[in-house]
């Protein structure tokens, strides 16, 4: 997304020189003893603790890069090799592999043109895009409208080779059994607010500049929502295609007016695409699937409700079931939903207030998830939301199970557990939190001590 001019001052936290210091000596896999907090930055410039113990909450924490800046991808993106041994990540000085089991770090592709896409689930490969430095006629026009590169690249090997090449867009998944990319288009569609280099290092997205009706500028989530209203009331042609990587042709699976974005493949159907009608959550059914031939076009959700929400899709690992963060009311009440792709059925886990997270994500069993929070300025306004949490569903108190329909919503509730004090994070930064393919850890990114680094949290208590 693009980011605002919108100035704002980066958090410096006082205190904790001594612990940080002490926990940047310390080597991944040698947890701190002492269990005082660790998410305190220093004005010194130290390096961010490597290893500790949440006081708050008892669990451990790894920081896996080094580089300040690195993030990980966003949070339905695949970063995990097949084997569940690797995870990629980026930073400024390029694409770096982490070994999950020694969270070592080795230089995968040096340099900051490589656009990290994600890993595939059939082989050992990395893909990355390399956009253009001009337009095709030489002016010079937005990243998004120029040409772009298609790389993969072995982890073992390294071997490097270029695999498919588009005019415009970006590609945004690719299929199971690694046949086909899918990527987007929209033309003549302008940027939300326009980029800075800081802000890009920062956030990742825009900070979004507006101003409300008395002048005076907007909150981030207040700008960014004038700033969503703007786009999504623009129509632009947009289109959702395939490339066949045996081939190289590209076929359009579906066309709109309006903003599409969200773009992922079933991570077990290499046919099944997902994706969404951008724009305010309570102007739009927002999430749909479509066959990579065009057809069999679904609506996921329908609201029933005004200003009912429904957003943030993602696949469970298995493929069969699709899950999003779901309000009924949009602020008021909230819930990880899930629809089941066979059969149409809905299961709703009921989350706290304070539990409502930017972003919710599912263990690859299917039994666990969990959420990174956000803070009172975003949508649940909680008053204590900025936790990392774990989610375990329970059975509603009396319910009468025997009697369930079918046709009829089954409702469930969420156990929490804070795994994470958030406190000091910024959440203009999505955390993007995933699971790693053995559940043991859950992987996010977070500026709690400044700079953005990647982290992960061993989802057992220390």
């Amino acid at each position: 997304m693009s980011n605002a001019t919108l100035s704002a001052h980066r958090r410096q936290f006082l205190g904790g020189a001594a612990l940080a210091l002490a926990a940047a000596a310390a080597a991944p896999g040698q947890a701190l003893s002492q269990t005082a907090s660790a998410t305190a930055a220093t004005t010194s410039g130290a390096e961010p603790p490597r290893d500790w113990i949440d006081a708050k909450t008892g669990h451990r924490i790894v920081r896996l890069s080094n580089d300040p800046g690195t993030q990980n991808l966003y949070f339905h993106q695949n970063g995990y090799t097949p084997q569940g041994d690797k995870l990629v990540l980026k930073s400024a000085g390029g694409l770096w592999l982490c070994d999950l089991k020694t969270f070592k770090l080795t230089l995968l592709v040096k340099g900051p043109d490589a656009d990290l896409l994600f890993t595939t689930r059939h082989s050992r490969d990395v893909l990355y895009s390399v956009t253009a430095p001009k337009m095709a006629d030489g002016s010079e026009g937005l990243a998004a409208d120029r040409p772009k590169t298609i790389y993969a690249i072995d982890v073992d090997t390294k071997k490097t080779r270029k695999i498919a090449q588009i005019a415009a867009g970006a590609i945004n998944s690719i299929n199971f059994d690694g046949t086909l990319l899918a990527g987007s288009v929209a033309y003549g569609a302008k940027p939300l607010q326009p980029k800075t280099e800081d802000d890009r290092k920062r956030f990742g997205q825009a900070e979004y500049a507006a101003l409300g009706p008395d002048g005076k500028p907007l909150s981030f989530a207040k700008a960014k929502g004038v700033r969503m209203t703007e786009r999504f009331e623009t129509d632009v042609p947009a289109e959702i295609f395939t490339i066949d990587l045996k081939t190289g042709a590209r076929t359009v699976i579906h066309k709109s007016m309006r903003w599409l974005g969200h773009i992922q493949f079933s991570p077990t159907d290499p046919t099944l695409v997902m994706f969404c009608h951008e724009g305010p959550w309570h102007r739009v059914d927002r999430i749909w699937t479509v066959r990579t031939d065009g057809a069999g076009l679904t609506k996921i959700h329908t609201r029933t409700m005004n200003f009912e929400i429904a957003g943030h899709e993602f696949f469970s690992a298995d493929g069969k079931w699709i899950w999003y963060d779901l309000q009924t009311p949009r602020g008021q009440v909230f819930w990880i939903a899930g629809h089941e792709i066979a059969t149409g059925r809905k299961l709703y886990h009921r989350v706290e207030q304070n539990e409502w997270s930017v972003h919710y994500n599912v263990a690859p069993d299917g039994k666990l998830f969990a959420g990174d929070g956000g803070d009172e300025d975003m949508v649940a306004h909680a008053k204590d939301g900025k936790w990392l949490y774990a989610f375990r569903p329970e059975q509603i108190r009396d319910a009468a199970t025997q009697y369930y329909a079918e046709g009829l919503i089954t409702v469930n509730k969420m156990a929490s557990e804070k795994l994470v004090d958030m406190s000091a994070h910024d959440y203009r930064l999505e955390p993007n939190l995933t699971f790693t393919p053995d559940q043991k850890w859950i992987v996010f990114t977070s500026n709690m001590h400044g700079a953005n680094h990647v982290y992960a949290v061993e989802v057992a208590k220390a």
